[in-house]
């Protein structure tokens, strides 16, 4: 994908997200969503995705420490994904929009958007796993947006269609994660009707 196509699929993503809480009724923030999280959890973690874009770009790296989406992944896997940590990081996202989901997500979501418009493709974003250029770290975020997003979706019974570009995205990443941990034979296999896939079965975790 060209840049132009990355921060479209990133912003349609976005949307995804924005469109789908707009949609959630006020009693169905306590549902059950994904794991502990309820709805409210889900949808903080989901909208950091905005929120770590802008707090990344606050203070530039000074040099490039990860060239690609998938190394991000390689790296976040082995130094971040703590899943108590990763809970804990939801909830307190959680209660950042327990006042009104919809208005903070659609605010962020805008925040955001006005923020990309002012950065270069090659801007290198202060991650926790090392320098990234930002046009390397958006694909991570369309992936969390649109995968969260059908989550959200499925736990409080919105009917919602990731768009295109962003579901493109997030095939890629995955079929490339896949590579990675050697599981791409049994995920084409699946995807082509040869047989199933187990029921253990995950490429990002």
């Amino acid at each position: 994908m060209s840049g132009q196509e990355i921060r479209a699929a990133y912003l349609e993503a976005g949307e995804f997200f924005a469109g789908v809480v707009d949609q959630v009724d006020i009693d169905g923030w306590e549902v059950p969503a994904l794991g502990e999280w309820c709805a409210r959890d889900l949808a903080g973690h989901t909208y950091r995705s905005f929120t770590n874009v802008l707090s990344y770009a606050e203070k530039p790296a000074d040099k490039v420490e990860v060239e690609t989406p998938v190394g991000y992944f390689i790296k976040a896997f082995e130094s971040l994904a703590d899943p108590k940590q990763v809970a804990e990081w939801g909830r307190a996202a959680g209660l950042e929009i327990i006042d009104d989901p919809k208005m903070m997500v659609r605010g962020f979501q805008m925040y955001v958007k006005n923020k990309l418009a002012e950065l270069p493709d090659d801007y290198i974003l202060n991650v926790p796993t090392g320098g990234m250029r930002l046009i390397d770290y958006l694909p991570s975020r369309t992936f969390e947006l649109v995968i969260h997003t059908m989550d959200l979706a499925k736990a409080v019974g919105v009917d919602a269609q990731p768009p295109e570009k962003a579901m493109e995205t997030a095939l890629l990443l995955l079929g490339q994660l896949a590579l990675h941990r050697g599981l791409a034979p049994d995920l084409v296999l699946a995807a082509t009707g040869r047989h199933g896939l187990p029921s253990s079965f995950n490429v990002v975790g």
